[in-house]
């Protein structure tokens, strides 16, 4: 062909040529980028920058993992330490095991004491039922999580070779991450937008880009310090918010891709629709409909407040009417649909008061219950699922559900809102234990256990409730509850369980009973890190102090390192005198201590440095730590409670003053200073404390009452009853306390008000059994209704 003979003539190329040609050119352009990335990530994890947020984590024991402390940081801020349960797992399951795995929130996990909840329960009955198997389960539960923490739990635990899945979830949809009422992560993306974020922030290039943006950010999650459940109470959504379509169907879309993730892995399901206090749980947070005029809202209260007051006094047909006539004013009031529960209840009218307990539920503005739409998820893709998975109506079994024929679920089973007490952990457990054998196992030769025999297998007994309920004091006495109508009665309803709890816990024949059923629940079941952790504490308290070592020796070995563990042998070795011992493995535990878990160990040194009078050293250790650590309050209590022991309370109180000036929010350094001031006569200081910390500690019962004390000495009236009210809203009174601010309350002409107070005192009185503060607040009850116009 010579140079200028036309060149030949092409034909385009075909459209997937084409897109081909695109394709590679928009994989040049990004493969730049995407090198970039993957090399800063490289070298990001070759430095050990950032987290591991598997759920499993490799153990110190080959061929093992065990949860990783650091999980629940994916999704909540990290300073919130919530973690998983500690345990660890073969990766290969061994022959003959039936391994189980409960997925959940703080109700799966057993909040307050996971030990007797009902995947305790539920191992207890199917080792019963088939004595010849080994029975794992494994109890992934955490505080404070949801749907989409749970979600990748699963992904991960199907892995292992589960059997069962038993899911009980659905309680924090609203309040966990993602959810609208979330303090701390209440965007609500699309799920897959969700879980891209998620799979990002796994990443150390994720992990990187977040701390620079917080760092860059003033205020947000970051600076919030974990308060439980009272830093949602600003968090309201009503039950008719539009936001919470996106919340159901999140749910079941991540409760359909948890069914998939667990039959890809060969393992069958149980969905159990999660069950709540529907009975003895008044809403925390009751709200007007938004067009309530002036005129209605005068005649609603009028209403409402006498129908509380004779709700108060058992003055039921009166109570309903008056009742019903604010909920007519105003039909979305919970508290209103609330009482009206029990009273129709007491009437015999059963399916009014389920409807009336329904309505408050889902007109409570804390979210912390699951409404009926979330049931209704769990039902529908059980309905949708295979064979392989199983509905366990647990709403429908224990009386929450609206269609439920059981009594409405209450106090018999509950312990506060959505957290099971003793029977309902029972029933359920049982009911788990029975679906496991007809969906996965098969007949058992053995027998089902009854609750005593239940309660004997897992370690339960009248000296551990003590415990639990203290546990479950730290929750109850804190907002949201104090919004509750029902706060002062079942406040003082509880001091007197926990009362009553301690002093048989306390009793020589509590402690023999405890040693008797651990003893042998120990030889039955002597891998149990539980039962080891049990029998050592009711050791410690006989006595046997050798005893409680070795428990917890042993136990230590069942469970990964566990810092608390290794803190209650250095104290046990320091009651013993074994000082060196002491020092040596708290010295050895320090020095490769994550920073977390530095405070666990803390009060283990503080002990040893007390009792061996090493307090020089101990002054110094405590010194260098609150320099390091300034921000750990309990260091400087600690640091005050040492010199106080040394006899030097000068030290002290300049020890706690300092732990008041960093923190001016600390009870427990307020309450120790005052402590050290009464007996000199400070009473100058020890008001301009008081009253310093009624604006930093609003919360603190015991200050409060102090105020009020000052100021009625002064004869301040609208203060002392200021103070009063306070300390009726942060913890338990007694029905003196209601009765003399009630007094106060009819001097400053308010009598409708004291009228309430005198009720919630006649309350309290029979609580109390104090037949004469009974009589004294029917007397000035009486009085101030013969004023009545």
């Amino acid at each position: 062909m010579s140079a200028d003979a036309p060149l030949p003539h092409r034909s385009p190329p075909p459209r997937r040529a084409r897109a081909r040609l695109w394709l590679y050119r928009a994989l040049a352009v990004l493969a730049g980028p995407v090198l970039a990335l993957a090399c800063l990530e490289s070298a990001l994890r070759l430095a050990h920058y950032g987290r591991d947020f598997r759920f499993l984590v490799p153990d110190d024991k080959p061929g093992y993992c065990r949860t990783n402390p650091d999980f629940a940081s994916w999704f909540l801020p990290s300073h919130f330490d919530l973690r998983p349960l500690n345990f660890r797992v073969a990766r290969v399951k061994p022959a003959n095991t039936l391994r189980i795995v409960v997925l959940g929130e703080s109700a799966a996990q057993g909040v307050p004491a996971p030990e007797f909840g009902f995947a305790s329960q539920l191992r207890a009955q199917l080792r019963s039922r088939y004595p010849g198997k080994a029975i794992e389960v494994l109890n992934t539960g955490i505080v404070a999580v949801n749907s989409h923490v749970v979600y990748q739990i699963a992904r991960e635990m199907a892995g292992l070779s589960p059997d069962l899945f038993v899911v009980y979830a659905g309680n924090n949809e609203v309040v966990g991450p993602y959810g609208p009422g979330c303090a701390y992560l209440s965007e609500m993306p699309p799920l897959w937008v969700i879980r891209l974020s998620v799979i990002v922030k796994a990443t150390r290039t994720g992990q990187l880009l977040a701390s620079i943006a917080a760092g860059l950010s003033r205020g947000g999650a970051h600076d919030l310090e974990w308060r439980g459940m009272s830093m949602f109470a600003n968090n309201a959504v009503r039950g008719d918010d539009p936001r919470l379509e996106a919340v159901y169907r999140n749910f079941e879309a991540n409760l359909r891709d948890i069914v998939a993730a667990a039959r890809s892995g060969g393992a069958k399901v149980i969905l159990c629709t999660p069950a709540c206090n529907v009975r003895d749980c008044a809403p925390f947070l009751s709200l007007h409909r938004p067009d309530l005029a002036p005129a209605d809202r005068e005649a609603w209260t009028r209403a409402f407040e006498r129908g509380r007051l004779s709700w108060l006094m058992g003055e039921n047909e009166k109570g309903r009417s008056l009742l019903a006539q604010a909920l007519r004013i105003d039909p979305q009031y919970a508290d209103a649909s609330y009482m009206l529960g029990p009273l129709e209840l007491a009437a015999g009218e059963v399916a009014q008061a389920r409807r009336h307990l329904a309505d408050a539920l889902h007109g409570d503005g804390l979210r912390f219950r699951p409404d009926p739409r979330i049931n209704a998820a769990v039902r529908s893709v059980a309905a949708g699922a295979d064979s392989g998975v199983r509905l366990l109506d647990a709403a429908l079994l224990l009386g929450s559900d609206p269609a439920s024929t059981e009594p409405p679920a209450g106090s018999s089973l509950f312990l506060e809102h959505v957290h099971l007490d003793w029977q309902g952990n029972f029933r359920l457990g049982r009911a788990a234990a029975e679906a496991a054998e007809a969906l996965a196992f098969g007949s058992g030769s053995g027998s089902w256990l009854d609750a005593g025999g239940c309660a004997a297998a897992v370690g339960f007994t009248s000296y551990e409730r003590y415990g639990e309920l203290l546990h479950l004091q730290s929750i109850i006495q804190n907002p949201p509850f104090t919004n509750q109508v029902t706060y002062c009665q079942q406040q003082g309803a509880f001091a007197s369980a926990l009362v009553s709890a301690r002093e048989l816990a306390k009793s020589p024949e509590a402690l023999a009973e405890a040693r008797r059923v651990l003893d042998a629940a120990v030889v039955a079941d002597p891998e149990s890190p539980d039962l080891a952790r049990l029998r050592a504490g009711v050791l410690d308290a006989i006595g046997d102090l050798a005893g409680a070592l070795g428990e917890l020796r042993r136990g230590q070995t069942l469970v990964p390192r566990d810092y608390g563990l290794a803190a209650q042998e250095a104290i046990v070795l320091s009651r013993m005198g074994r000082f060196d011992e002491a020092q040596s493995l708290l010295d050895g535990l320090w020095a490769g201590c994550p920073e977390k878990d530095r405070a666990t160990l803390a009060p283990g040194f503080a002990d040893l440095f007390s009792r061996s009078r090493r307090f020089d050293a101990g002054r110094r250790f405590l010194s260098s730590e609150i320099a390091r650590a300034p921000g750990e309050r309990r260091l400087r209590v600690l640091l005050a409670r040492l010199d106080h022991y040394a006899g030097d309370d000068a030290a002290a109180r300049a020890d706690f003053r300092a732990a008041l000036a960093a923190d001016p929010s600390d009870e427990e350094a307020l309450e120790g200073l005052v402590a050290l001031l009464d007996p000199m006569d400070s009473r100058g200081e020890v008001a301009a404390l008081t009253f310093a910390a009624a604006r930093t500690q609003p919360r603190n019962p015991s200050n409060n009452l102090r105020a009020a004390i000052l100021l009625d000495r002064k004869g301040d009236d609208a203060g002392a009853s200021g103070y009063l009210l306070a300390a009726e809203r942060s913890g338990p009174v007694s029905a003196a306390v209601e009765i003399r601010l009630a007094r106060s309350l009819i001097r400053q002409h308010r009598p409708s008000e004291a009228l309430l107070h005198l009720a919630e005192a006649r309350g309290l009185a029979a609580t109390e059994n104090n037949a004469r503060a009974k009589a004294s607040a029917e007397q000035a009850i009486a009085q101030l209704r013969a004023q009545e116009p």
